[in-house]
């Protein structure tokens, strides 16, 4: 309930407002209730309703964890260990092989060069091992997802 200290020529009130909504407008001035009506205010001036109290904002849950997904891809053999495979990330023609069978690579290091879009891609391996199979040579179109070298 809003209380207001006012003072009217020069004398101090405690006013009460138990239902700013209410018309007519129901006051206790000091204890005593007084029913007052507001005339001729322009509508702007009316006291408008007050917001009740600010709640304190819920807590979020946490999310649920995502469930596990499984991607199969084209051109790679069902239940293959895709870390071994690289394969390409897009539609494109292989420009070029970086990598011959049996050679060691590092992470990071780029085994094929893939052309898409007019843009020329390094395809890196992800981790380290040695080159078991080149899927792909110079020239050839490549589908998304298909394999372009294998790692043992």
């Amino acid at each position: 309930m809003p209380v207001f200290d006012v003072t009217v020529q020069g004398k101090s009130y405690r006013v009460e407002i138990p239902d700013p909504a209410a018309s007519p407008l129901q006051v206790i001035v000091d204890g005593e209730p007084f029913a007052v009506q507001i005339v001729g205010a322009r509508p702007e001036a009316r006291p408008l309703p007050l917001a009740p109290a600010p709640q304190p904002a819920p807590q979020p849950n946490p999310l649920p964890a995502p469930p596990r997904v499984t991607v199969s891809r084209p051109n790679v053999p069902a239940g293959a260990e895709t870390t071994d495979h690289i394969v390409a990330p897009m539609p494109g023609t292989i420009l070029a092989v970086q990598v011959q069978v049996g050679q060691q690579v590092e992470a990071g290091q780029v085994v094929c060069i893939l052309e898409a879009m007019k843009m020329k891609n390094p395809i890196r391996a992800i981790h380290p091992g040695r080159v078991a199979e080149i899927a792909v040579q110079p020239g050839q179109a490549v589908a998304y997802g298909q394999l372009l070298v294998r790692l043992e």
